[in-house]
């Protein structure tokens, strides 16, 4: 019967909204970790009381210097300080916050500091790990992070917008947490990036901005941004699902700022976001097939590679994309096809984009008797016809053909063995492309404008507007 109380208890609270603790103002929750069945935490600055939320009672008040652990134990969470464990289990969640909101407060989670409070959640699967803090203080770790610390001013504070408003987006759509802390959701380094230098760059783009957001038509954008789109951005609906209004295609010549950066890295970043080539044999590419079927349910199983045929056909209309982004890409084998679409495809062969050319090193053209050109990869379906009308095969089974050209004899692979892939652009595509933000802001460009131009098309119809977030 106990047992079944506790139980009970446990499914009563994990039901239950998440409370406020001590906010400031809008606050945002940042999933650190889950599915874990230890958590180590300390004290760096402030003072602090751990609290079971399941009865509201205090675990204990950590100090600086002592190791506090939260292990899971079934439905019940232990906790141990500096290794010595309390005498009673809690149901959780535990929740470690500040006692003055006013004061500087961080504690520190797998060698990373962070603001604020800490909530530790008991699953199913583990231990939940979640940093609650002020929107503002969240965006002090997130915006250098993903702009750049040194970036112009006005491409800071227009990063400082975008972060804002997507972090926004997503409060509340799932009650364990709004937002991650890596590229999947925005980059966020806590405390600490709060330290690095040009950190007080991005706190003045952020105080500057302060609780300002995009608003499209009066609803709040999901504002989606990108490293560098390649000197053209996209319509959301040929990159992923649903049709925005707001993420739309729009030209983006100042991306190519990313080439003419002064600081450019011994491994070519960040020209390598604009323009780009990677080459592939058969063989690395099937491996990458295979690494695709083991963590995909939309396996590519066509047998031996043998082509490879991109199409960039829009989803809403018969024309190609404005970007010139790939939407379809046929593999093509001895046991079928199967067609990867959207940003799979970058996923699929691991590229910075879908913003890209294929070359087979087995591609011919082939003129007709009108003079129009065909395109083909696979030379095992071209035939030679003799005077006498004999079709044959080029020659026989050998692997390779020769095609006489007007200066020279030039030896073709039959079925392609290597691919170069020669693209621009890094990320999906969508809204914001960062370095394109960043070239604006360096021609003068004020970040209104920046955010006109990403999500508007920069058509200043009143549609687009900056305006205080509106809870």
């Amino acid at each position: 019967m106990k047992r079944f109380i506790i139980f009970f208890l446990a499914l009563f609270f994990l039901s239950l909204p998440m409370p406020v603790y001590g906010d400031t103002g809008v606050a945002i929750r940042v999933g650190l970790a889950s599915n874990t069945n230890r958590v180590d935490f300390k004290i760096i600055e402030g003072e602090y009381k751990l609290i079971d939320s399941s009865t509201n009672l205090p675990v204990g008040f950590p100090q600086k210097g002592e190791v506090w652990t939260a292990i899971k134990e079934g439905l019940n969470i232990k906790v141990a300080v500096n290794g010595q464990e309390l005498s009673l289990p809690f149901l959780g969640p535990l929740v470690l916050m500040p006692e003055d909101d006013s004061s500087l407060n961080v504690f520190r989670f797998k060698n990373v500091s962070y603001r604020d409070t800490l909530i530790i959640q008991n699953e199913t699967n583990g231990l939940l790990v979640v940093n609650k803090l002020d929107i503002e203080k969240y965006l002090y770790g997130v915006v250098g992070k993903e702009m750049g610390y040194y970036a112009p001013i006005q491409a800071l504070k227009a990063q400082a917008v975008v972060s804002r408003s997507y972090a926004l987006s997503c409060k509340g759509k799932s009650t364990r947490y709004d937002v991650g802390l890596d590229t999947y959701s925005q980059v966020y380094g806590g405390y600490d990036a709060e330290l690095l230098s040009g950190a007080d760059r991005v706190k003045d783009a952020v105080d500057e901005t302060a609780g300002l957001v995009l608003y499209y038509d009066n609803k709040l954008v999901q504002a989606y941004f990108h490293s560098n789109a390649g000197g053209y951005t996209e319509n959301s609906e040929n990159v992923w699902l649903e049709s925005l209004p707001y993420l739309k295609a729009v030209s983006s010549p100042y991306d190519r700022y990313a080439l003419t950066y002064p600081n450019q890295t011994s491994s070519g970043w960040p020209a390598n976001t604009y323009q780009w080539d990677v080459t592939y044999s058969r063989e690395e590419l099937e491996n990458k097939i295979s690494n695709w079927n083991n963590k995909s349910s939309n396996k590519i199983e066509v047998g031996e590679l043998i082509d490879l045929v991109a199409s960039r056909i829009q989803q809403n209309e018969p024309t190609e994309t404005l970007s010139g982004r790939v939407t379809k890409l046929d593999f093509v084998g001895r046991e079928g096809e199967k067609s990867i679409t959207k940003d799979s495809i970058r996923s699929v062969l691991e590229l910075k984009s879908t913003l890209f050319d294929l070359y087979l090193d087995s591609t011919v053209y082939i003129l007709n008797e009108y003079g129009e050109k065909t395109k083909v990869s696979n030379g095992e379906s071209l035939y030679a016809i003799s005077g006498d009308g004999l079709v044959t095969t080029l020659n026989g089974s050998n692997d390779e053909y020769t095609v006489i050209g007007q200066i020279e004899e030039t030896s073709y692979p039959k079925v392609f063995q290597k691919v170069v892939i020669s693209g621009k652009g890094y990320g999906h595509g969508l809204g914001m492309s960062q370095w394109g933000a960043q070239g604006m802001a360096n021609a003068g460009y004020n970040y209104e404008e920046i955010l006109e131009h990403y999500y508007n098309q920069g058509k200043n119809d009143g549609r687009l507007a900056i305006e205080k977030y509106r809870n």
